[in-house]
């Protein structure tokens, strides 16, 4: 398992240089300068964005299954990978461009199906709560399933909607080339993460009882 998990991180931070070369070149045709206040990405090259957003996420969910055997363990793989490539991704970032300077910094996180808009923190926070779920579901039994069961879905579904209802208001306050973020809705966000603690929980204790 330590050799799957060494792989699956060494993965996740090499495709996290990919991305960040991306957004790298980005800047460079959209033009250089601070993310705020947004400019409009040309037709083409938005859809062409959208696509690679959609590739990345199925390339961490097949790499996810095909990492480790039993329901459980596939999240944790997914959760861990996930987690590690948003991490490196800012760190390439800095590395390259300098950028972000600060924690308190706000980023275009997604465009998918519309922009989400929020605070670096806000990111790394969330990317530190999958580390920590993925490391007690990758230690859970091969055969325990991922059965997250009604309460499990329910709270999970509600908690990552409140997160990217989150995300995407901020991006409405502000639009392409209106303005700049200012203060962060800390309420809904905490929500949504309390939600997904519970879901965890959850998924885990399910997953153990059914597990046998």
């Amino acid at each position: 398992m330590r050799t799957k998990v060494a792989c699956l991180a060494a993965f996740a931070v090499a495709m996290a240089f990919v991305e960040a070369a991306v957004v790298v070149y980005l800047r460079e045709i959209i033009g250089a300068g601070p993310v705020f206040p947004m400019k409009e990405i040309p037709a083409l090259l938005l859809v062409v964005e959208v696509g690679r957003e959609t590739a990345t996420i199925v390339m961490l969910v097949s790499v996810a299954v095909l990492s480790v055997r039993g329901g459980l363990r596939r999240m944790g793989a997914f959760l861990l990978a996930f987690a590690i490539w948003d991490i490196f991704y800012y760190v390439w970032l800095y590395a390259t461009i300098g950028w972000p300077a600060v924690l308190a910094d706000w980023d275009v996180l997604f465009l998918i199906p519309v922009p989400w808009v929020g605070p670096v923190w806000s990111v790394l926070l969330l990317s530190a709560g999958m580390i920590a779920f993925s490391v007690r579901f990758l230690g859970a039994p091969e055969d325990a399933p991922f059965s997250p069961g009604p309460w499990g879905w329910a709270s999970g579904v509600a908690g990552a909607g409140t997160i990217v209802a989150t995300y995407i208001l901020e991006w409405k306050k502000i639009g392409y080339g209106a303005g700049v973020p200012t203060e962060f809705s800390l309420l809904p966000f905490f929500l949504g993460i309390a939600l997904l603690f519970a879901s965890g929980y959850l998924t885990f204790r399910n997953a153990l009882s059914r597990g046998g």
